[in-house]
């Protein structure tokens, strides 16, 4: 059983805070043999990778480096599966992803994140299809049968079966209902701006859905179905129906194509409508990352499995947005030694500065045993719902990395229930198994730790 790079585990962790201290004793023996390849630890939140695929390159590491790699790939696979056999399964999926960023031909890891192999490259499902349909991946333009990819680079574009030059294209394309579109395994990016824009925020919500698998698998992945893969089963999921999302070409334009739907639509900077199942965002300087990632995480949640019809529209609407909110902490970073890698929930991130101090500088609280009652339209009503939002950030940050990640798992568990519709007041005691106003003292206690 391979346990470090130099030594085996010297007990199988159970328990979250015990796999997370075996996986920083990995990480800290592993950063001082290779230097500069792993960044550092972010104080607060999650440091995280992602697998490279078609839609994101691996980065190129020293030659001499490879072997410590592939060891310390192996060490991580083996404490992913031990996570997922002690159903931490964020950790499992976390852990797996690491594996492929240090090793990309893991076979197992590649396995348990559903590639597939085809002519000696790691492509995901759908990408699969598609190459054995004859196309291609290509990061300007999507997919492209191989045949055509020189036209395309060339200038030209096909269009009915006839090859026109890109800007007889473009006029054919300025309104969205004739948008350019790009699919990818989870999304299918209609735009009016440009085919390269698709391809871009395509491959970048593939990215983001990386992030978000690897923090929430349990909420779509049962126990059971993450044991089997790890076991050596071959459990892909296929999506059947693409998570929609339309690029509009400017905010004037997103804002007079949406304004029947959403009187006060030219306030925001993006919008998900849950009923017709469409997130909607646009091009320009006015762009922002963390709204993007903010509606595309409230899609992820909502299309990924069956949801209630109703979801938050009685109590426990907080979580709904301080999910959502949590994400908007999420930051890509990378640089020419380290490569790609994303951070999220640093205390200095998003809403989490004005989470901490409107409670511990202004006093301002709602316990959770009142906040838990709330439901949609009661949050929408409250005057101070801009602080309701900050502590709905601060108590999801609170859940997902207090204590070793003690609450990640019962927080997937909370998130099942509210959106399946099986939720009560008590359910986040329930999953918790601790009461509410314990978990307020305990939330003042994270909040007051941080840096």
């Amino acid at each position: 059983m391979v346990g470090s790079l130099s030594q085996p585990l010297r007990a199988k962790p159970s328990a979250a805070s015990e796999l997370r201290g075996e996986y920083e004793r990995l990480s800290s023996e592993f950063a001082a043999k290779v230097t500069a390849w792993r960044p550092g630890r972010p104080a607060t939140g999650s440091l995280l990778f992602i697998a490279p695929d078609q839609y994101t390159e691996a980065a190129t590491a020293e030659e001499r480096f490879q072997e410590p790699r592939k060891k310390y790939a192996e060490a991580l696979f083996e404490l992913a599966r031990q996570a997922a056999e002690a159903g931490q399964l964020s950790l499992a999926f976390q852990w797996a992803t690491e594996a492929v960023r240090e090793n990309p031909d893991h076979v197992d890891a590649r396995r348990v994140l559903g590639y597939e192999r085809r002519d000696g490259q790691w492509l995901t499902s759908y990408g699969a299809r598609m190459h054995d349909a004859g196309s291609t991946w290509h990061p300007k333009f999507g997919w492209l049968a191989v045949t055509d990819v020189p036209r395309y680079e060339a200038g030209e574009r096909l269009v009915g079966g006839r090859w026109l030059s890109a800007e007889a294209d473009a006029t054919r394309h300025g309104d969205m209902r004739s948008g350019w579109q790009v699919r990818t395994d989870h999304f299918l990016v209609t735009t009016n701006h440009s085919l390269e824009a698709a391809a871009e925020l395509a491959a970048r919500l593939e990215r983001l859905h990386q992030v978000w698998r690897q923090l929430f698998a349990g909420f779509y992945l049962g126990e059971r179905e993450v044991e089997r893969q790890f076991a050596g089963e071959r459990l892909p999921r296929k999506q059947i129906r693409p998570f929609r999302v339309y690029y509009h070409r400017n905010r004037n334009e997103y804002a007079a194509a949406l304004v029947g739907r959403q009187p006060r639509i030219a306030e925001t900077l993006g919008i998900y409508f849950d009923r017709e199942r469409e997130a909607h965002f646009f091009a320009g300087k006015d762009q922002d990352d963390g709204t993007l990632s903010h509606e595309a995480v409230h899609q992820l949640f909502q299309e990924s499995r069956p949801p209630a019809r109703h979801v938050g529209e009685l109590a426990n609407f907080w979580v709904i947005e301080g999910v959502a909110t949590y994400f908007e902490t999420l930051t890509e970073q990378g640089d020419p030694n380290t490569g790609l890698y994303y951070t999220i929930g640093e205390a200095t991130a998003g809403r989490l500065p004005a989470a901490r101090r409107r409670l511990l500088e202004d006093g301002f609280y709602v316990p959770l045993a009142e906040l838990t009652r709330l439901g949609k339209s009661d949050v929408q009503r409250q005057p101070e719902i801009a602080r309701l939002y900050s502590q709905s950030t601060g108590l999801a940050a609170f859940l997902m990395d207090a204590d070793q990640g003690r609450y990640r798992e019962p927080l997937v568990r909370y998130l099942e229930a509210v959106y399946a519709g099986r939720d009560d007041t008590d359910s986040l005691s329930t999953a918790t198994d601790i009461s509410l106003s314990e978990l307020d003292v305990a939330y003042r206690r994270y909040l007051e730790s941080l840096p």
